[in-house]
């Protein structure tokens, strides 16, 4: 029984340390969502934060159904804060007081090993709390910046 005691009480301190180990920490508002039983993340791709059946509806592709609302076509930020990266070409900021997902511009990857370089550089030089700044290379047929694709994710380069 003491060695049981022993074990626990070397393992639950490392257990506390996980969070600040893989770089998230979750805020009050989601350990409050967490412990409703809501996705905490549900916003992150600015989708409603609803759990009912129609709120988890999946549209084509495995996609759930996001709204197609003026929100798309509101201007970039043009800086914000790491919290998380997706894979290489993908991060989630949070910019503005919302969280935004950035698909970063001009990323071609020829091999699964370059793209999985690509986001340990950028893993150990953006690190979550980083502040980047962001910058819109892509111009429309008015030449103005296309800031957002179809599912309202920014299309941005980072600096």
């Amino acid at each position: 029984m003491a060695r049981l005691w022993l074990i626990l009480l070397l393992v639950l301190p490392l257990l506390g340390g996980c969070m600040a180990i893989i770089g998230y920490d979750p805020t009050d508002e989601e350990l409050d969502a967490i412990r409703r039983g809501e996705d905490p993340r549900a916003h992150e791709n600015n989708q409603p934060a609803d759990n009912s059946v129609q709120g988890n509806r999946q549209g084509q592709g495995g996609q759930p159904d996001r709204p197609k609302a003026e929100a798309e076509q509101l201007p970039g930020p043009g800086e914000g804060t790491v919290l998380r990266w997706m894979d290489a070409s993908t991060v989630v900021i949070e910019a503005e007081s919302r969280r935004e997902v950035v698909k970063i511009q001009g990323d071609e990857f020829a091999t699964t090993s370059e793209e999985s370089r690509a986001l340990n550089d950028r893993m150990n030089t953006y690190t979550y709390g980083t502040l980047v700044r962001l910058t819109y290379p892509q111009t429309g047929s008015e030449g103005k910046p296309v800031y957002r694709d179809a599912e309202g994710n920014l299309l941005a380069r980072i600096r």
